[in-house]
């Protein structure tokens, strides 16, 4: 194989340019599950959060003609499984792990059913992609300019909606607040903070985040919905969140970590004759995945203390403390 096809001048562009596009719906999820587990609710729902949005927004964009209506139905999908999930959590305070995978199992037959009664044995249903926006000097820059300044108007809002994220937890009341719920539920409702909104707000904003990378993944990129074509990738951004010990900075470049293996895997298998290969293509589309494992086992390892925070998936009862 010719790994300079790869490595090499504009093929070191176009991968590291699609490492970019592939990171970032993960890394929505992702900071959306960090500011949902800092407030102390264990969010195993986010595949289906994921999964649910997709899904919205290819149906929003393909009866719309329209990415922008597209883009909202995704994030309003994202919000509303975010809100169910807070209902089942929050206000019934039934055990978050169950309702983690129960969504996740109700996402994955929903969608799949939905999509087979609208679309099944007919012709694979497609929507009109994005036009990539080339950024006026800053995306003639040699290396940088293509990677990070020639990509779909949806990423570069995807990228500044992750950056107000990390504000709004760590440098505002809000965010204060957030994590004041989920290390110390007691003291934060002593001095008036209603623990339950909080954690409410939170799954929203978490649902939302994780429906937007839903809608990256298929308006921003493939064009097309499948059944499960988020592909473990909410899993994935909840393991990026332990290994970045629930700091978004740290989360992200674990992020970043994972769209560089993907990417790569793409890249490796086109090189090297797609599937008809020496190797098989599945242990290059399970590369990320291990790559990820690997990280995460070795981070944990390495860790001195846990960063987790200290009532995380622990329901709060007004009367009586944590249950």
């Amino acid at each position: 194989m010719d790994w300079s096809a790869i490595f090499g001048g504009s093929g070191l562009e176009v991968l590291l340019s699609s490492a970019v596009l592939l990171a970032m719906p993960t890394a929505l999820a992702a900071l959306g599950e960090t500011v949902c587990e800092r407030a102390g609710v264990l969010n195993l729902g986010l595949e289906g959060m994921m999964l649910s949005g997709a899904l919205g927004a290819f149906l929003g964009a393909y009866y719309a003609h329209s990415p922008v209506v597209g883009t909202l139905c995704g994030v309003l999908v994202g919000a509303a499984m975010g809100a169910l999930m807070a209902f089942l959590s929050v206000t019934l305070k039934t055990e978050q792990v169950i309702n983690g995978i129960a969504l996740v199992l109700f996402a994955q037959g929903m969608t799949a059913f939905l999509f087979e009664k609208l679309f099944g044995g007919g012709k694979q249903p497609t929507i009109p992609g994005i036009p990539d926006l080339k950024i006026p000097l800053l995306g003639s820059i040699p290396g940088v300019g293509p990677v990070l300044f020639d990509q779909n108007a949806l990423l570069y809002a995807s990228g500044g909606v992750a950056v107000a994220i990390w504000l709004l937890l760590m440098r505002t009341r809000f965010g204060l607040s957030v994590r004041a719920v989920g290390e110390r539920p007691e003291a934060a409702d002593a001095v008036a903070v209603d623990v339950a909104r909080i954690r409410w707000i939170a799954l929203l904003i978490c649902g939302a985040m994780a429906g937007l990378g839903g809608t990256l993944l298929v308006i921003g990129d493939l064009n097309l919905f499948q059944p499960n074509i988020t592909g473990g990738r909410g899993w994935v951004a909840i393991a990026l969140v332990i290994f970045g010990r629930w700091n978004p900075l740290l989360v992200f470049g674990g992020v970043l970590l994972f769209g560089f293996t993907d990417a790569l895997q793409v890249q490796v298998r086109a090189v090297s004759g797609g599937t008809n290969t020496t190797v098989p293509y599945e242990l290059f589309q399970a590369l990320p995945y291990m790559v990820t494992l690997l990280v995460l086992v070795t981070a944990s390892v390495v860790a001195r203390y846990s960063a987790q925070p200290a009532a995380l998936g622990i329901p709060f009862r007004k009367d009586g403390g944590r249950s």
